[in-house]
C-alpha cells in the first residue's frame, strides 16, 4: 500500500495541474477578484470589485460579466439565464468592509469580499475546512448532450492559502 500512495498522489496532482492546460487567462486588473472558467468551453465569467474609490460600493459590490473566446475574446454582460441560474452573484452587507456572497448556482457555498483600506479587495472561500484567497475556479463538468441541465463532476478552487499565502487548489466533489 505505501508503494501505491505516491503513484496515486503524483497521478491526483497532475490531474489537478493539467485539467486547465491550454485555457485563456484573462488580463489581471487591479479590482479583478477571480473567474470562473468550465470544460465546456474556454469562455471565462469574471468578478471584479465595483470601487467607489477608495470603498467598495455597497449597492453594488461585484461587476460580473464573461469574456467569450469562442467570439475572439469579446467582453459581454451575463445573459439573464446565466446571471439568474448559474454565474450571477449574490451578496449580503456583513460589515462595513466585509461582503458575504453566493452565486445564483448554490446559495450553500459562501464566499467573503474583504476590502482593507489601500489595499486590493480579496475574495476568500472555504473548501474542505481549508481557507484560501480565490484567484479561480475551474468546473469540470459531466457530458450531457442530452441534457438542458448540466452538473458538475468536481470543481477546483485555485488561489493563495489564507494563513501560509502559498499557492493553493482545494478540490470539492459535487455530489
Amino acid at each position: 500500500m505505501k508503494t501505491l500512495l505516491p503513484f496515486f498522489f503524483c497521478f491526483f496532482s497532475n490531474t489537478i495541474v493539467f485539467s486547465q492546460e491550454n485555457y485563456p487567462k484573462p488580463e489581471k486588473t487591479a479590482t479583478r477578484l477571480f473567474y470562473i472558467q468550465h470544460s465546456n468551453n474556454h469562455n471565462t465569467y469574471v468578478y471584479d470589485a465595483n470601487m467607489e474609490g477608495e470603498s467598495i460600493n455597497t449597492k453594488n459590490p461585484i461587476v460580473e460579466y464573461r469574456i467569450v473566446y469562442t467570439e475572439g475574446g469579446v467582453k459581454k454582460p451575463l445573459s439573464k439565464v446565466q446571471k439568474d441560474f448559474a454565474y450571477g452573484m449574490n451578496t449580503k452587507i456583513i460589515a462595513p468592509n466585509l461582503i458575504e456572497m453566493h452565486l445564483a448556482a448554490s446559495s450553500k457555498l459562501k464566499f467573503y469580499l474583504i476590502h482593507y483600506p489601500n489595499q486590493k479587495s480579496k475574495v476568500y472561500v472555504t473548501i474542505n475546512n481549508r481557507k484560501l484567497y480565490l484567484e479561480n475556479i475551474f468546473v469540470e463538468l459531466e457530458d450531457s448532450s442530452t441534457s438542458i441541465k448540466t452538473k458538475a463532476k468536481y470543481v477546483l478552487f485555485s488561489g493563495k492559502d489564507f494563513t501560509s499565502n502559498e499557492n493553493a487548489i482545494e478540490k470539492l466533489i459535487v455530489e
